[in-house]
């Protein structure tokens, strides 16, 4: 047998593993913090009780990850009613985000996806009522194609912007837009009086997509769907312009599909929700 020692083998750099498996728990810990915040988020309060049956969480984890929450000012408790909601701190995170963000930047990539996926024009409106203005655009390549100057007004009875503005919105502010409403003639196909506009918006909302058919400009149609802000609403459009040659009534339907996939994607990175 032989009296040489074995060599000591490196030491390997950096944190040495927890044996209780700390980071896992970190982060289990804080997946479950988000969980109770997105129940409180989708209600105004609520119970324990409720919150331990939305997150699946027993009673107890809830309870300490709400006494915890509520140290950070990110949940408030009503202690005569034993109701949690979300706090001002919470409040005061989420606000940094409406501070930054712009829908214009937000929307540019999924504009070039639908735009390559399309080989058409798309436009991105924003609503700053009672207007709908163009705040951007991908326009196509080929030779005969929309265009919109960014900045320029879209009309609410002629656009699928505004029709799709207005199949979204509360029925007591769209009868207020539509008060007085000048309906501007632009070829045949535009709207004359608000009971021909509200059928064609009805038909919109029952779709999910509005439809401009050579009722701005001859030759030209249009479709369109809302982006919702955080409450709903809706904050803008993103549309497809082609001529009719390009949009034919049968890829009606595959233009109008293609643009509430996009709206649902936008709706999701500005406002994080899903419509």
């Amino acid at each position: 047998m032989s009296d040489t020692a074995k060599p000591e083998a490196p030491r390997r750099r950096g944190r040495r593993p927890s044996a209780s498996g700390e980071g896992s728990s970190d982060i289990q810990s804080l997946d479950r913090a988000i969980s109770i915040l997105e129940v409180l988020a989708g209600i105004d309060f609520t119970s324990l009780a409720e919150i331990g049956r939305r997150t699946g969480l027993p009673i107890s984890t809830v309870h300490r990850q709400l006494q915890t929450l509520e140290h950070r000012g990110l949940v408030g408790h009503d202690v005569e009613t034993g109701l949690w909601s979300v706090g001002v701190g919470l409040f005061r995170i989420g606000s940094a985000y409406l501070r930054i963000r712009k829908l214009p930047e937000i929307a540019r990539p999924v504009l070039r996806m639908l735009q390559q996926e399309t080989e058409e024009t798309i436009n991105l409106s924003k609503f700053e009522e009672p207007v709908i203005v163009c705040v951007g655009q991908a326009e196509s390549h080929a030779s005969v194609r929309a265009f919109f100057r960014p900045g320029s007004e879209l009309p609410l009875h002629a656009s699928a912007a505004g029709k799709a503005v207005l199949a979204v919105l509360a029925p007591e502010r769209r009868k207020k837009l539509l008060e007085g409403y000048i309906y501007t003639r632009f070829t045949n196909s535009t709207h004359r009086d608000e009971g021909s506009l509200l059928a064609d918006v009805e038909q919109t909302f029952q779709r999910g997509y509005a439809l401009d058919n050579e009722e701005h400009s001859l030759g030209m149609r249009c479709v369109g769907t809302a982006i919702l802000n955080e409450f709903g609403e809706p904050a803008g459009t993103i549309s497809v312009s082609a001529p009719n040659f390009r949009m034919p009534e049968e890829r009606i339907v595959t233009f109008g599909n293609a643009v509430m996939a996009a709206a649902r994607q936008l709706t999701l990175r500005y406002a994080g929700r899903s419509t």
